[in-house]
């Protein structure tokens, strides 16, 4: 299942471009609702099946991508997505995860790293550090629970 909003209107719309790629439909339509709410464009899609193409069509700013997830795994796509799409920021999040996946995921360019839960606030201040100073030059690690 994806919602991409129409791209010619988008390509006249100033505001970031988010992606949110995740099986859970509680959580897509959560973070779509705050992301929204704080000024992102937001695109969904429900998991790692077609999602490189559907990439090209409605090229994002940052992607929030889920590691556990049908057709494929958030690490599977993670370096097709760099590969494509160097600039794009991509917050990999997980409930699944631990140093391994961490290490995996920074290695294969994710711009952070998340374990599941995390506070949304939280991801907000990511995806805007990223998209203010370039995902190429922020690096770390946010991790909280709670």
């Amino acid at each position: 299942m994806s919602h991409i909003p129409n791209v010619d209107a988008a390509n006249h719309d100033a505001r970031p471009r988010v992606m949110i790629v995740d099986d859970d439909a509680e959580m897509r339509a959560l973070l779509r609702d705050v992301l929204e709410r704080n000024g992102f464009l937001v695109g969904v899609h429900s998991s790692g099946t077609g999602l490189l193409p559907l990439l090209e069509s409605w090229s994002p700013d940052a992607i929030v991508l889920d590691n556990i997830m049908q057709g494929a795994t958030g690490l599977d796509l993670l370096s097709g997505i760099k590969q494509r799409h160097p600039r794009t920021a991509v917050v990999l999040v997980t409930a699944f995860g631990g140093s391994d996946v961490e290490s995996q995921a920074l290695r294969l360019g994710a711009t952070y790293y998340m374990d599941k839960p995390f506070r949304v606030a939280r991801l907000l201040e990511v995806l805007r550090a990223a998209l203010h100073h370039g995902a190429e030059n922020i690096r770390c690690r946010w991790a909280e629970y709670g």
